[in-house]
């Protein structure tokens, strides 16, 4: 029996050994995963973290004027493509408010603060209401910007727009004074009020349409807060008020579409010229039918793409700079200050509206 017991007691401490054996061997194949580098010399926790806060998604939130307009969802779209282009490595949310109201946009600006966003983009409603919550953004070291409307005296780093908002104006203006044959009552057609991009448009139709002497700005201006149906009915009331109108000039994208169907209503279609701008894509039976005579825009979903890169690079510390290129963009970037440019402008009308998809 004692030399039984012996033998128990070699076999247990064999197997106590073998144990041993194995645990230094697993802590030996650990130990490279937290090392840099995989050389096995051990590094400090902060530099193996290192790559990877490198590597972390920035995150950029969008905030428009307000949801459901055609308009809104081509940004929508482009906010989207930007999320999923893994050369930006950027996480973008975009936000657009049920009405189109500051404070919605506030209450949305307060949110992206909390959830701690490295950049928030903003469309405002209103360009000065807008001012104390991008303040307050930025003063939580949050990297603010404006695109397609601006806040001129906020704390925006920059503000992106898809042309000079002031000479599209001056181009719908030409553009309907030549279908007006340079004579006529023309009505002018927006907004929200307070919109600084819609704004800039109308004084672009105001300064071209001066030029001509034969053609009589009506008053009041029509504004109707981009709601599709407001934006409707008072262009129906509009002509109706004023039967000797021959031009409406839209500075926004829900005015074309209204106007063309107020003339389809009044049966006035030929009678009355219509220039503005819209998507091609909600306009383009007006178009077809020449109750809307032609466009200026831009691809929304291009212009929003676009800023979400330009902002990423800025949260890297690359600026945009003047007379820079863009891949896939014909043109050169126009850095004047704080107002960056893309060369995006389109013209639309009949002849090419069924071509283009947005």
């Amino acid at each position: 029996m004692r030399a039984t017991k012996k033998a128990r007691m070699r076999r247990t401490l064999a197997a106590l050994t073998a144990l041993l054996a194995a645990g230094l061997a697993g802590c030996s194949k650990e130990q490279p995963e937290a090392t840099s580098g995989g050389t096995g010399d051990k590094a400090p926790a902060a530099n193996a973290a290192a790559p990877q806060l490198a590597g972390a998604k920035k995150k950029i939130v969008f905030v428009f004027k307000v949801g459901g307009i055609s308009y809104s969802e081509a940004c929508r779209q482009g906010a989207q493509q930007a999320n999923d282009d893994p050369n930006l490595n950027v996480t973008v949310e975009y936000q657009a408010p049920a009405e189109g109201t500051s404070e919605k946009q506030v209450d949305i600006i307060n949110q992206a603060v909390v959830g701690h966003a490295d950049a928030i983009v903003v469309s405002p409603v209103d360009a000065k209401a807008i001012v104390p919550a991008l303040d307050k953004a930025a003063a939580a070291g949050i990297q603010v910007f404006t695109w397609d409307s601006d806040a001129p005296d906020s704390k925006r780093l920059f503000y992106v727009a898809a042309v000079d908002d002031v000479q599209i104006g001056v181009d719908i203006g030409d553009a309907l004074a030549k279908a007006m044959e340079k004579k006529g009552k023309a009505l002018i057609f927006s907004g929200q009020r307070t919109a600084e991009n819609l704004n800039a448009h109308v004084r672009g139709i105001e300064q071209a349409l001066r030029k001509y002497p034969g053609i009589t700005i009506l008053q009041p201006y029509i504004y109707n807060d981009d709601d599709k149906n407001k934006a409707t009915t008072m262009a129906v009331q509009a002509l109706q008020a004023h039967p000797d109108a021959t031009g409406i000039a839209c500075s926004n994208s829900p005015s074309p579409p209204a106007a063309g169907e107020a003339l389809r209503k009044l049966n006035l279609i030929g009678k009355v010229k219509v220039w503005g701008l819209a998507l091609p894509s909600e306009t383009k039976p007006y178009l077809l039918d020449g109750s809307v005579t032609g466009l200026y825009l831009w691809d929304p979903a291009r212009l929003t793409y676009l800023t979400a890169k330009l902002v990423a690079d800025a949260l890297h510390g690359k600026m945009p700079q003047d007379g820079e290129t863009l891949p896939g963009v014909e043109g050169r970037l126009s850095v004047k200050g704080p107002l960056v440019t893309l060369p995006l402008r389109l013209e639309i009308t009949k002849d090419n509206v069924e071509k283009l998809t947005f």
